[in-house]
């Protein structure tokens, strides 16, 4: 069983540029289960990893994409 959550995802700065207003959505979570610290693609114009940073607004929880980390310290030659 799954409930619905709603959820502030926080705009990603591209290219330092202005981003736009926190989009709100309702997203599916397991029964029983409060916010999530971590959401793994929790929408479809949200890919992604998504870790919870605080409150939104009306009682959203409001999310921040991850950055990507290296799985090694080497580099890659495209």
């Amino acid at each position: 069983m799954t409930r619905s959550l709603r959820v502030e995802f926080l705009p990603v700065e591209i290219l330092n540029e202005v981003a736009p207003e926190p989009q709100v959505h309702d997203v599916a979570v397991p029964d029983g289960t409060g916010a999530p610290q971590v959401l793994e693609n929790p929408h479809v114009d949200f890919p992604g990893t998504w870790s919870l940073v605080g409150e939104g607004t009306d009682g959203s929880y409001r999310y921040q994409r991850v950055q990507r980390v290296a799985s090694s310290s080497g580099t890659s030659r495209g």
